[in-house]
């Protein structure tokens, strides 16, 4: 944006995993992400830990499951009251701390006849430290130092997933059917009520 200040950060990160196999039914990948962010005035990082499973119930039908926790370093800011590519992406700062979110999923998965595959699956996503602008406020105001021009709160997203996938034979192809809702609350806007974000979409049918 114009006039503001540059600067200069680099991002490093460093993880380790493996697939575990239990038995004849149970497979687990687990893994450990550490992540950091420099600049010139601070160092944020974090140790993320990542959880994956199946276990086969029979043959046919299988139980998933995962967690993941992650940081984001760098916030998107935008202003959805104007029709404008008006998306700014800025640094985490001392006043501004990284975005985290901890998410959570589980399924079913059934093999019909061995050609057809059937899924239904579910999640939930708890973030923190999201930014939006002020009431009133917007990135054409350069006299302001950006950070005095946002709020800070949190959000949630929430689903469940129909997949129907055929995958051998003269015709193939999937369907999906998606329900999920995306929220985001701060304590100055909206009166402190939850809202829904912009890329909230409560129904997706893909073919």
């Amino acid at each position: 944006t114009f006039g503001a200040n540059r600067i200069f950060a680099h991002e490093y990160f460093l993880y380790v995993e493996d697939d575990f196999k239990i038995g004849n039914r149970l497979k687990i990948n687990a893994g450990l992400h550490f992540s950091g962010f420099l600049d010139s005035k601070n160092n944020f990082y974090s140790l993320q830990p990542r959880f994956s499973g199946r276990y086969l119930i029979t043959e046919l039908l299988s139980f998933k499951a995962s967690y993941a926790e992650m940081q984001q370093y760098i916030h998107l800011l935008t202003n959805a009251t104007i029709g404008l590519p008006t998306d700014l992406w800025v640094p985490s700062t001392e006043r501004i701390k990284p975005e985290y979110s901890r998410q959570i999923a589980a399924g079913l998965a059934y093999t019909f006849k061995e050609t057809c595959e059937i899924s239904l699956e579910g999640y939930y996503k708890w973030m923190s430290n999201l930014i939006e602008y002020k009431d009133g406020a917007s990135f054409f105001n350069d006299a302001k130092n950006w950070q005095d021009q946002v709020e800070v709160g949190r959000g949630w997203s929430y689903g469940i997933e129909a997949f129907v996938q055929k995958k051998v034979g003269k015709t193939s192809g999937w369907i999906g059917y998606t329900l999920s809702w995306t929220e985001r609350q701060f304590d100055n806007l909206n009166f402190g009520e939850p809202f829904p974000y912009r890329y909230d979409r409560r129904h997706d049918l893909s073919i």
